[in-house]
């Protein structure tokens, strides 16, 4: 009778078994054992979070909580993500200087020394061996009650053989291990919830009067909280006050230590609360549909019995079964790894000293000390009556000694040590008498009194005792994760409204109309088919009365079918046409649909053509506007006739046609997905390409300047050197000649050099803001679905830049999305740090080519102030230099090695035509482009020495500009005292 559930069962531990073994493999080092090398992904540590947070006896209570407390029970369970969200954005960005430890004794250590490491790892140890043995407890209480497995004779050993394939492969996996069987095991809980839902919904006899009978109970029923429930929402704040401290429990904080950085701690954390609040929801759904299949369970039973004994499909026992071992044993292998942890990081190191033994523990120590805790927790569930106040008792040592200085010194409080001793010491007297003197019960407003109790006792210890230098606020050491934080948070509430704002704008609207004839068409058609279909579905006493309902939708369909063969279409439509079009959708689709749906008593073919509206929606319209237009016609169909109630509704709800809705509906958001990546794939190709065709365009108009200065600069030199030449091979002359031989080689090197600069427009030269543009180039990357997070630093009090500004923010999007995208970042965390300094340009070396006179060589380099823009993959503070020297020399520190730096040498390009300074620092952890602008370069960029309408008109030079030159000459040597070979070689300078 059992044994598909006996097989399901069997199959999980065994798959659960072999994962954690087989990520056991590679495992060298003590860093990959700990905090799994701190390579892992986001949603895996999410989700071992989140495991680790439910027990095994988190099924059952819920499930209690919900049947019979209601929408009490949710606001009750929202209270505790709240606790997670609000520790990732005020306590975990805070933590960045603990990132490198292993554990919390560790980092309790760094800020108030060894001892205090110690006590924090040994009462860590307890807190965690307790909720290690609470979970071995719940699966003996399993295997006692539950008659699946008649195995009542033996539980004790079942229980052993459970709790030993959980230290197992907690002792060889390590973090890895625990981290990927928690993910496994957390997905097969959570499928239970869909599983239920459809059961209990699909057997229901009567679904909508059940459904009213469950709306009007009163835990059910939101119009009575504020009359019944006065005392137990004074409750729920008293509560609240409790559960939003974060206790540091040490298997949660390991997750940080896991995390690569702070950023992706922060993430963990929030990402866990809203996975939180969705099984809060999913435990409501299921109850609601308990009630709405018309099942009333015996007073006294657990509902999780009740459901269990419930014989809707087979396995149904083994599936639940599962989940519950599933979830016990995603605790307990975390709190194994967590508690060998701070044995071996923390309590090791100390033994091993007094012992003489090598202070850093080989991995085969730490696995059988691993094994040792798991045995002990094992004897600690034969010879406990309740574990639960054993842990409740252990928790009440570790919080108020750990949290509140912990808590500290996240907010930048350094209390004495002194004073911390004399808080943990105080703490753990009073926990001591009133545990084992006075033998108290323990709850949680005890853990939440003697909290607040070290909290003062720290603060008046803290300000009793002498002040002592670097104690008290000093501040965190590195705010920049808070920095970059609040940065992104005013970005994120910058971008909503700028969406809102858009919503009233014409463009908006213009976007959303289609440009394809297909999509009018198609439109049309289904708007026929699918009111042609519903007019059989209408129930006969409403046939005349709404048959110009009928008539109007067959209009509008007709319409937009033959609207692109009409001579007054025009792609893209007008203002009226942007109007109009979303109004039509939301009368034909929504309005329409919700008053077929009435007209034929809520039959499955209407409801289903309403879901398949909302997924034909979904490809026209955004989610926004698709979400106020369901909330909106349901809201005004209160008062559309004809006035029809659910409850007297006799259909099922659950049919083939309600099923092939939710799939078109499915389809259409795969669709809608897959499209809008393709789009970003596309927007990126054609951002790309827009870059490359500028680049390319301005490289093609210096090539054609320099193909029309070609015959005077090159050839005609070249041909006065072949005719002087000729007649005199061995001529003195030779001398005049190599001089023109080196023009000549100037000249070409000067073609070279110019052929690949790029140059400014000096017409598009104006002030810009400096802000304005990163913020630009910023959503400009954001817009290609890059989740980049951008820390920007501003060191000067500078707000405009004078430069051409589609070139500016051109230099910032290509350092931006290829810098956030690179091996070296860290969750796309870029940094920005703008600063001033200096610019000098000293004049070209005695070697170098250039002719200058007496007067310009006394004259002094320029220097101009500059803003020094420092793009970096790391978040540490640059060290920029007072000045720079700009030179003309030519340097290949710059070229690119891969297709993946070509953005250097573009950035290389546009920085040296505004006259800058570029530096690139690559070392094996992060990447830095140092770009130094002048503020007003005028003077020092390259600008266009051509027109574009020129470059097809005429060649730069003619031979009546070389006859003018040579009168030049003469008149020049005539009139004054300069020779001729002096002012060949001005002009040939100029």
């Amino acid at each position: 009778m059992y044994t598909i559930d006996l097989i399901i069962i069997g199959i999980f531990l065994v798959v659960a078994l072999a994962i954690g073994l087989y990520y056991s493999k590679g495992i060298t080092t003590f860093k990959d054992y700990a905090v799994g090398s701190r390579k892992m992904s986001t949603f895996v540590i999410s989700t071992s979070l989140i495991a680790t947070i439910y027990g095994g006896g988190f099924l059952r209570s819920k499930l209690n909580g919900y049947y019979h407390q209601g929408l009490y029970m949710l606001l009750i369970d929202l209270i505790s993500p709240v606790r997670f969200y609000l520790a990732s954005q005020l306590i975990i960005v805070r933590m960045k200087e603990f990132i490198g430890d292993f554990s919390i004794a560790e980092s309790m250590g760094k800020v108030y020394g060894p001892v205090v490491r110690i006590i924090t790892a040994i009462l860590g140890m307890i807190a965690t061996i307790a909720k290690l043995a609470t979970q071995f407890k719940i699966g003996l209480t399993i295997l006692t009650v539950t008659p699946l497995f008649k195995l009542v004779s033996y539980p004790t050993c079942w229980t052993v053989i459970l709790s030993l394939l959980i230290i197992v492969y907690t002792t060889f996996g390590g973090a890895r291990s625990v981290a990927l069987t928690d993910v496994y095991q957390f997905f097969l809980f959570g499928v239970c919830f869909p599983i239920l839902t459809f059961s209990f919904i699909y057997h229901a006899q009567n679904p909508w009067e059940n459904w009213q009978n469950f709306i009007s109970i009163s835990q059910f029923n939101i119009s009575h909280i504020s009359t019944a429930w006065n005392h137990s929402l004074n409750h729920i704040m008293l509560y609240f006050i409790w559960n939003a401290i974060f206790t540091f429990d040490p298997a949660h904080v390991q997750r940080i230590y896991m995390s690569s950085s702070i950023q992706q701690a922060a993430k963990v954390f929030s990402r866990s609360s809203i996975m939180h609040m969705i099984l809060s929801l999913a435990f409501l759904i299921t109850i609601a549909a308990l009630y709405i299949g018309g099942h009333n369970v015996p007073p006294g039973q657990s509902i999780l019995d009740y459901i269990i004994n419930l014989t809707l499909f087979p396995g149904i026992q083994g599936l639940l079964i599962t989940s519950i071992i599933a979830l016990l044993m995603s605790t307990a292998d975390s709190s194994l790894h967590t508690s060998s942890i701070l044995f071996a990081n923390d309590l090791w190191p100390f033994i091993a000293n007094v012992i003489k033994l090598n202070s850093k523990p080989s991995l085969k120590v730490i696995r059988i000390i691993s094994g040792l805790i798991g045995i002990a927790a094992i004897f600690i569930v034969l010879h406990t009556d309740s574990v639960i106040q054993l842990m409740a008792k252990a928790f009440h040592f570790y919080v108020p000694v750990v949290t509140v200085p912990f808590m500290m010194a996240c907010f930048g409080f350094r209390p004495r040590s002194y004073a911390v001793l004399c808080s943990i010491s105080i703490s753990i007297v009073l926990t001591t008498y009133r545990i084992f003197i006075q033998k108290q019960v323990i709850g949680d407003r005890d853990i939440f009194m003697a909290l607040i109790y070290s909290a003062l006792v720290l603060f008046i210890a803290h300000y009793l005792l002498p002040k002592q230098p670097n104690t008290g606020w000093l501040g965190i050491p590195d705010a920049s994760p808070v920095i970059l934080q609040n940065q992104e948070t005013k970005r994120w509430w910058i971008r909503k409204i700028k969406y809102f704002q858009s919503i009233f704008t014409k463009s908006y609207w213009s976007d959303l109309f289609p440009k394809s004839v297909t999509t009018f068409i198609a439109s049309g058609i289904y708007f026929i088919i699918y009111s042609s279909i519903l007019l059989c579905y209408v129930k006969q006493v409403y046939g005349f009365s709404y048959i110009y309902w009928h008539i109007a939708v067959m209009a509008i369909g007709t319409i937009v079918t033959i609207y692109p063969a009409l001579h007054t279409y025009k792609q893209g439509g007008n203002r009226l046409l942007h109007a109009l079009w979303p109004i039509l959708l939301y009368a034909v689709l929504f309005i329409a649909g919700i008053t077929y749906i009435k007209l034929s008593h809520f039959s499955p073919m209407s409801c289903a053509l309403l879901i398949v509206n909302i997924g034909l929606t979904s490809l026209l319209l955004p989610y926004t506007i698709i979400i106020a237009m369901v909330a909106t016609a349901l809201f005004f169909h209160r008062w559309i006739p004809p006035h029809v109630a659910i409850a007297s509704c006799k259909e099922e709800w659950i049919t083939t046609e309600t099923m092939i809705g939710l799939t078109i509906l499915l389809g259409c958001l795969v669709y809608r997905y897959l499209r809008n990546k393709n789009y970003i794939q596309l927007q990126t190709i054609a951002l790309t390409r827009t870059y490359e065709q500028q680049y390319a365009l301005a490289s093609l108009h210096n090539q054609a300047n320099w193909n029309r200065l070609d015959p005077t600069y090159s050839g005609k030199v070249l041909q006065d050197m072949a005719d002087e030449l000729g007649p005199y091979v061995e001529n003195p002359f030779i001398q005049q000649h190599q001089k023109k031989l080196y023009v000549f080689r100037q000249s070409l090197l000067k073609r070279a050099k110019e052929e690949r600069t790029y140059t400014l427009d000096s017409k598009s030269i104006h002030n810009v803001s400096i802000e304005d543009l990163v913020l630009k180039s910023y959503e400009m990357v954001r817009k290609l679905d890059v989740p980049i997070q951008l820390l920007l630093t501003k060191q000067t009090k500078e707000k405009y830049l004078l430069t051409e500004p589609i070139i500016f923010e051109r230099l910032l999007t290509i350092n931006f999305l290829n810098l956030c995208q690179g091996k070296y970042t860290i969750d796309h965390t870029v940094s920005l740090t703008i600063s001033d300094t200096l610019l000098s340009y000293p004049f070209p070396r005695p070697y170098q080519v250039a002719i200058h006179s007496t007067h310009e060589k006394q004259l002094r380099a320029p220097i101009l102030p500059a803003l020094a823009f420092s793009i970096s993959t790391d978040t540490d503070r640059p060290n920029i230099s007072p000045a720079y020297a700009v030179t003309d020399e030519i340097d290949s520190c710059c070229l690119p090695k891969t297709i993946n730096n070509l953005y250097q040498e573009e950035s290389k390009q546009i920085v040296q035509a505004h006259g800058g300074y570029i530096e690139t620092i690559d070392t094996e952890t992060s990447l830095t482009c140092l770009y130094i602008l002048p503020i007003n370069g005028k003077k020092v960029m390259r600008f266009k020495p051509y027109h574009t309408d020129d470059l097809l008109n005429k060649i730069a030079e003619t031979d009546e500009s070389l006859a003018q030159e040579q009168e030049l000459v003469s008149l020049l040597t005539s009139t004054t005292t300069l020779t001729e070979k002096t002012v060949k070689e001005t002009i040939q300078f100029i």
